[in-house]
């Protein structure tokens, strides 16, 4: 009979575990504006990006996507920043018909051909490799019910894409930028939140992998934001995740942390300050108000809270925002 309390008890505390404190964190966006890191005249305005070639047939529609990717999304930067002009893909095709040429180019000649027809500045040009496998996979984990370890069977997953990106002056026939990026993933390495992780700790489940599709479709999107951000103005984006209350200040926390997450960023800033107030050993707390504070750009007092937060606990974290508003703010 003790046994069998014992057991109604692991798997109660287990369940309870599960349903409260699993969910999300609560994160915000911090946003900086970058130069293009490479030096292109501002003479070289009007761009053609052609498909990217590839050596079988999935990879040739991976091909495609890649270019209509780098192609919609220098489209959004361009309506932004207004640095180049991109002439419309079916333009080019036409154009490519015409001549009886293929679009698909991977080479200086077939783009200096290409963009002269086209009376373009420069040619974006490329190629695209994808490889993706599964395995079955085991690992043990514990089962709270039967208090002991089991064995879980599940899908391990592997991804990799490597984009070759070459943009080539027409005028003079000099390659302006290459780029090749190389993106990974791997399931186990997938890293899970809220309930998915304390089931694939317990056994429970977590181990769904998303299709193989998305994940590469996702790794491209990488992939072309990095070539982005060598020949144009750019944002960064940095995803902050929000600390958590300390003791009696907890609630008062959990309170800004949701005023922040709904963008009320100046309330969320005041909230933070009460709590210092009333538990100043709060480093969440003051983590959290650098956080606020840099999101409106008083990068100055974001650093003060920041060195506050890492001075009563010197996490990484905390450190590397310090380090990251020393930077913005030109120190």
């Amino acid at each position: 009979m003790e046994r069998t309390r014992g057991v109604c008890a692991v798997a109660m505390v287990a369940a309870a575990f599960l349903i409260v404190g699993c969910g999300p964190d609560k994160t915000v966006e911090l946003c900086y504006e970058r130069p293009a890191q490479y030096d292109i005249s501002p003479k070289v305005k009007r761009l053609g990006i052609a498909e990217f070639g590839a050596q079988t047939a999935q990879e040739k529609s991976w091909g495609e996507v890649a270019s209509d990717r780098l192609a919609a999304d220098l489209e959004q930067y361009n309506r932004k920043y207004h640095r180049y002009q991109l002439v419309d893909r079916r333009r080019l095709k036409a154009i490519l018909d015409e001549q009886d040429l293929q679009l698909a180019i991977c080479d200086t000649a077939s783009a200096n051909q290409l963009g002269t027809l086209a009376g373009v500045e420069a040619m974006i040009y490329g190629n695209v490799k994808v490889s993706t496998r599964d395995e079955s996979a085991s690992r043990k984990t514990f089962d709270p019910l039967r208090r002991g370890f089991k064995t879980v069977y599940y899908t391990r997953r592997y991804a990799m894409v490597a984009v070759n990106f070459t943009m080539d002056d027409i005028k003079t026939g000099k390659t302006l930028a290459t780029v090749s990026a190389t993106r990974e993933y791997d399931s186990d390495a997938d890293k899970k939140s809220g309930s998915e992780s304390v089931g694939k700790a317990l056994g429970f489940g977590g181990d769904k992998v998303p299709p193989t599709d998305q994940v590469v479709s996702k790794l491209i999107d990488q992939c072309v934001a990095e070539f982005l951000g060598k020949i144009s103005p750019h944002e960064v984006v940095v995803v902050e995740k929000l600390a958590k209350g300390k003791g009696k200040t907890k609630k008062t926390v959990d309170t800004g942390n949701k005023l922040a997450v709904a963008g009320d960023y100046a309330e969320a800033l005041d909230v933070y300050l009460t709590a210092l107030d009333v538990n100043g050993a709060d480093h969440g707390a003051a983590f959290n108000a650098g956080l606020m504070c840099e999101a409106q750009g008083n990068l100055q007092k974001a650093e003060e809270m920041y060195d506050k937060a890492f001075r009563m606990d010197p996490k990484e974290q905390y450190v590397l925002a310090r380090k990251r508003v020393r930077i913005e703010g030109g120190q």
